[in-house]
């Protein structure tokens, strides 16, 4: 009897270290897919008509960036970066190709940007504006044309202009190449009878540079002289 109970009780030790043999742990490994991308920036939604829009465009995956193009306008490369130019229409399209292992291209990025003209500014000299009275003793003293969007807040800085101002019949003609009148236009402003003989200044041919480093015309502006420190508008 006892030696039964010896032989049984090896037969469970030997069968639980056969199920322990087979006991084994499982691991599980992630495989995660690449995915492609493309970031542009800066991130904008609109861009203006008949200037350069500068992008930076980044590609990341297992492929390469292909084709771009800019539906509605042009598209060129200038270093890293891509500029963006259309003269019309109210919408382009900027489209990014990934070029395959085989070859083939994919479209991957599609962005529609709204296309907007840049108001045009307005100018002044030393804050007064078109057809509007200006103190002569002020014109002197200061003497210099502005430019200012009536509602953006893009900046101007004026960088050249003619002025054109009546000696008897005929216009005398000055040049400054700067945004400031010249001493000479000075010199002559103050040799103008204001109270007998009236004074009218006509600024033209001004140039501006604009946002992005443009050149733009602006309009011509006119400003009536008077004495005293009275200003008066009488047209826009």
């Amino acid at each position: 009897m006892k030696r039964g109970i010896f032989f049984l009780a090896i037969s469970i030790s030997l069968l639980s270290v056969h199920l322990g043999a087979q006991s084994t742990s499982t691991d599980t490994f992630v495989v995660k897919q690449v995915v492609s991308k493309i970031t542009v920036a800066p991130e904008k939604y609109f861009l203006y008509l008949n200037e350069d829009n500068w992008f930076k465009i980044k590609y990341s995956g297992k492929n390469k960036m292909g084709r771009i193009e800019f539906r509605g306008g042009t598209v060129s490369k200038k270093d890293s970066l891509y500029d963006f130019k259309t003269t019309t229409g109210v919408s382009g399209i900027l489209v990014v190709y990934e070029k395959m292992k085989d070859g083939s291209e994919k479209q991957l990025y599609t962005w529609t940007y709204k296309l907007f003209s840049r108001e045009i500014p307005v100018v002044t000299l030393d804050g007064t504006p078109n057809d509007s009275f200006a103190d002569k003793m002020t014109t002197i003293a200061l003497g210099k044309l502005r430019a200012k969007q009536r509602y953006g807040n893009d900046y101007y800085q004026v960088v050249s202009f003619t002025m054109y101002f009546r000696n008897g019949n005929k216009l005398d003609t000055l040049k400054s190449t700067s945004g400031e009148m010249t001493l000479d236009m000075k010199q002559h402003v103050d040799k103008i009878d204001v109270k007998n003989k009236g004074g009218v200044l006509i600024f033209d041919d001004i140039k501006a540079i604009g946002p992005g480093g443009k050149e733009i015309d602006l309009p011509p502006l006119r400003i009536y002289l008077q004495d005293g420190d009275r200003k008066m508008q009488i047209g826009l």
